[in-house]
């Protein structure tokens, strides 16, 4: 998986937010061989600030910042702007939501947070709907990475668009695309890969899990057999029945 140059050998992100313990956390990240974690700029608090940040460099993770909880474009600019001087990274994950009940990621304010903050210098991985023409407007931006959700922040839908995250794959063929929100299965982690996508990020399937460790080595085990799959060669999908039993020696038949 490729982002913005930096190639990273595992294909999962991981966020640190709701683990039972930093143990589990540190526990689930080593199961993984996750290489990048994400982190909450706005739900840091002054008293836990500093064993937080030993825990994640003790991980040797890449940390991705983000400005989760943010509801206008002003505020995930100086969101980012504090996460650059605090994690000392050009890389952010933009999260601009339209309310706190649904979470959904705002286009007018993601598209003008975006805008501002390549200009800025950062390397923008926008948080985005499956909607089209908002991904493709932020690809016009200069964006190298989207990261289309799957359904809401939390729920465990999974992919409830298919059709379109394909299309998004199918137009976007160069761009790093990976699945952000509404993970809950294993199964929804293998669709995507077989969709194309490059990569996953996920957090309460694996943290609110009853046990999140034995989900994370399902999740290893997974990642193993999806990509061998992958690597066999699908057979393509089709409209109609395809015999799997010639019909050549057959009596009466042409």
């Amino acid at each position: 998986m490729q982002i913005y140059g930096q190639n990273f050998k595992t294909n999962i992100i991981l966020g640190t937010s709701g683990y039972p313990s930093p143990k589990v956390l540190l526990n689930c990240i080593k199961i993984l061989k996750t290489e990048m974690v994400t982190v909450s700029v706005r739900r840091l608090n002054d008293a836990d600030d500093n064993s937080f940040f030993k825990l994640i460099k003790k991980s040797k993770c890449t940390i991705l910042p983000n400005t989760a909880g943010c509801l206008s474009a002003q505020e995930a600019i100086v969101t980012a702007e504090m996460a650059r001087e605090l994690f000392e990274t050009d890389l952010i994950k933009l999260e601009v939501i339209e309310d706190d009940l649904t979470l959904k990621p705002s286009i007018k304010n993601t598209i003008k947070a975006t805008e501002s903050l390549i200009k800025k210098g950062f390397k923008v991985l926008p948080y985005t709907t499956d909607d089209f023409k908002f991904t493709k407007t932020l690809e016009s931006l200069g964006c190298e990475v989207i990261m289309p959700w799957g359904s809401q922040i939390g729920s465990g839908r999974g992919l409830e668009n298919p059709e379109k995250l394909m299309k998004i794959r199918e137009e976007m063929p160069n761009l790093t695309l990976i699945i952000d929100a509404g993970i809950g299965r294993i199964s929804h982690v293998c669709q995507a890969f077989e969709m194309g996508y490059d990569g996953i990020l996920l957090n309460t399937a694996i943290s609110k899990a009853n046990y999140p460790e034995e989900f994370a080595h399902a999740l290893k085990l997974s990642l193993e057999a999806v990509t061998k799959s992958i690597s066999s060669g699908l057979i393509p999908k089709r409209n109609f029945a395809t015999p799997s039993t010639t019909m050549i020696g057959i009596p009466f038949k042409r």
